[in-house]
């Protein structure tokens, strides 16, 4: 079996690869390439500047998830930063050397955190910089070991809300033996008004994909460009080159983006490689018969469309979780009357030559599939047809990707304006969650709700008062651009009747049943089963109402009568 220099190369982005384990003693020419400066990075280094001005004894932990960059960015401070600000440190990783030990996590804590015990505390003695995964942090503060010596430490991570959703604060603290910084509180892009700014995402691909002979990956790949039997057709080599160009590389971040964004998914530095190399090599790809299919041109098309980064991005099924679930952002499940169009032509047309020249033009593929011959076969193959279609509307929205979906758009824009601070940004938010609530009831009017139709007949309304609360929003900040937010917006109303405070946390798929209820939308059975949240929400509206002081009811037959509360008792009236 022949093995392929620049797939060789490529596998060091994969989890499984040993260039993916960080150990905090090295930090190789590859692990000095491939980091990027990240604002974590940047906000860790001032942190220590600080600390080591004071000498004072100080437990620094870095906390987050596996795979985040924890360990990688503590191996580049122990190995490669040049102002050496952790030299004198003990260093100290839970997630690699917990695990080589025979005792338990906690256990091994308990002791390696000795010096940092409430009664020792105080003492002089040797900084500690601590990389730790916050479940095992979490075990930890509640253990017994932690409730007997560890109390200072407890209260330092209640107070600065670090096991908590919240963006908490992480500025130096001067009077405190412990500092932090959790990796939790930053995110992989940053948020303005005009939406997302994925540039840590985007200097990551732009060290696997950028032309300079830095790069070790563009190096394997000019290389195999010269060498390669297969060069003309390699999908890896021509996938590679796709993404050559900045501009289609922006697609990779806004997708991955819109994965943590609207699917609520976990995406770390770690995964981020990963997933680059599952949309270059296919895990069923073969040198020997590409090479074996070559000479029919036909098999040899099949083969080369499958392997190709639009077909692997959204048709290779199982790969990993995150593959899986990126997959409902095809380009290809959109509806669009341009796209309806083209799909029609494309499937009952012979003649579809310029179509296909104009969708590929530009792109890494044009050599291979825009050519006279590859055309003429593709009615002729009903399977190949449809996955070629398929390939071509992929192509076209890596090259011309432009974020045009209105409901996406504007929950960037109000998360913005909620993490920002900006609460008179947030009325017409205000105003579509109480239109979406009274959709959600029924009514008779853009004031009341339907409180129960379940009378033989009848149906019965009462007036809403939705009274916004602005209390809780988070403080104003002048930053242009968020590096650290919460992924939620919180709104909140107030019960006039009771002061009770009724909050409503939105993520994009709650944000999405509002918008569609504005627009008239009746909810499912599924809805109601996937956002208990807003029912419940819903429920304590119906209490901040009228209590039964202003109730209107209404027939089948479309009798109105109005039962309102006096000084002196129930009027009935009868509407017409």
């Amino acid at each position: 079996m022949s093995v392929c220099d620049f797939i060789i190369e490529l596998n060091r982005l994969r989890k499984s690869s040993s260039e993916s384990i960080d150990s905090t003693n090295k930090f190789d020419e590859f692990k000095e390439y491939i980091h990027v400066e990240r604002t974590a990075e940047r906000d860790l280094k001032d942190i220590l500047k600080k600390v080591n001005a004071t000498g004072k004894k100080t437990l620094f932990m870095l906390c987050g998830s596996a795979g985040d960059g924890k360990s990688h960015l503590i191996s580049y401070l122990k190995n490669s930063e040049p102002e050496k600000l952790i030299e004198g440190y003990q260093v100290y990783n839970d997630a690699t050397e917990v695990s080589s030990q025979c005792k338990k996590p906690n256990e091994t804590l308990n002791e390696l955190l000795d010096r940092f015990s409430d009664e020792k505390c105080d003492e002089s003695g040797q900084n500690l910089i601590l990389a730790i995964n916050l479940g095992v942090l979490s075990n930890f503060v509640e253990s017994e070991y932690a409730k007997r010596r560890f109390n200072r430490l407890r209260t330092y991570v209640e107070k600065c809300n670090i096991l908590t959703s919240m963006v908490n604060d992480n500025d130096y603290d001067a009077s405190s033996p412990f500092q932090h910084i959790s990796f939790a509180d930053y995110n992989l892009f940053s948020l303005g008004e005009k939406g997302v700014v994925s540039d840590y995402i985007e200097r990551l691909l732009d060290k696997i994909f950028a032309e300079n002979e830095g790069n070790i990956f563009f190096k394997a790949y000019k290389k195999k460009s010269v060498e390669c039997p297969l060069s003309r057709t390699c999908p890896i080599k021509n996938n590679f080159e796709m993404f050559m160009d900045k501009n289609n590389r922006k697609y990779i971040s806004q997708l991955l983006v819109k994965g943590i964004v609207k699917d609520k998914e976990i995406i770390t530095t770690r995964e981020i490689f990963n997933y680059v190399y599952d949309v270059l090599v296919s895990p069923e790809f073969s040198f020997d018969k590409m090479c074996s299919v070559s000479s029919n041109s036909l098999t040899m098309l099949k083969e080369y469309v499958k392997n190709i980064t639009p077909t692997l991005m959204f048709d290779n099924i199982d790969v990993t979780p995150l593959m899986n679930q990126l997959q409902k952002h095809d380009p290809v499940l959109k509806r669009t009357e341009v796209a309806d169009a083209f799909a029609i032509h494309y499937n009952v047309s012979a003649e579809i030559e310029d179509e296909i020249r104009a969708y590929l033009k530009g792109s890494s593929y044009e050599s291979v599939l825009a050519n006279n011959k590859v055309i003429s076969q593709i009615n002729s193959d009903k399977v190949l047809k449809l996955q070629f279609f398929k390939a071509l509307i992929r192509i076209n929205e890596i090259m011309n990707y432009n974020e045009n979906e209105e409901v996406y758009i504007s929950f960037l824009k109000d998360l913005y304006h909620y993490n920002a601070g900006h609460s008179m940004e947030l009325a017409s938010l205000y105003n579509k969650v109480q239109k979406a609530v009274i959709q959600w009831c029924g009514s008779e009017s853009d004031e009341n709700v339907c409180l129960d139709d379940s009378i033989m007949g009848f149906s019965v309304y009462e007036d809403l008062d939705f009274k916004e609360y602005l209390g809780n929003m988070p403080r104003k900040v002048d930053e242009r651009d968020l590096q650290r937010f919460l992924p939620n917006i919180v709104i909140e109303f107030k019960n006039k009747h009771t002061s009770e405070i009724i909050k409503l946390t939105i993520d994009y798929s709650l944000y999405e049943l509002i918008s569609k209820l504005n627009e008239g939308y009746i909810q499912t059975a599924d809805d109601r089963n996937n956002h208990a949240d807003f029912i419940i929400f819903v429920e304590k509206m119906q209490y901040a109402g009228s209590l039964g002081e202003n109730i209107l009811i209404v027939s089948d037959g479309g009798e109105k009568a109005v039962v309102k509360k006096t000084g002196f008792g129930y009027e009935f009236k009868v509407v017409k």
